[in-house]
């Protein structure tokens, strides 16, 4: 798990949630406007794909914590090789 690049990890999983929820947003203005000028209303779950996106967007944030987590346990867990030389002659 050490060797994986989990700042690029977060970093794609960063642009994933903000262009699905741009795309969420989108789509629910456009087709509220939409049902707006047939006298009708719109949700955010109207159709199969808006909840696949809404889905898609909650995973990719969690995906996003998770990497950036990582990423910071990873830099933190790192010595230099002074550091390791202090710590084995203590």
């Amino acid at each position: 798990m050490k060797k994986l690049p989990w700042g690029i990890i977060a970093g794609i999983c960063a642009i994933v949630v903000f262009f699905t929820t741009v795309g969420t947003v989108a789509a629910f203005i456009i087709l509220n406007a939409v049902a707006a000028q047939t006298s009708e209303t719109a949700t955010l779950f109207d159709e199969w794909w808006q909840t696949v996106l809404f889905v898609f967007s909650i995973l990719s944030a969690v995906g996003f914590i998770g990497s950036l987590t990582m990423c910071f346990l990873k830099t933190n867990g790192k010595q230099t090789e002074g550091e390791a030389n202090e710590n084995e002659a203590i």
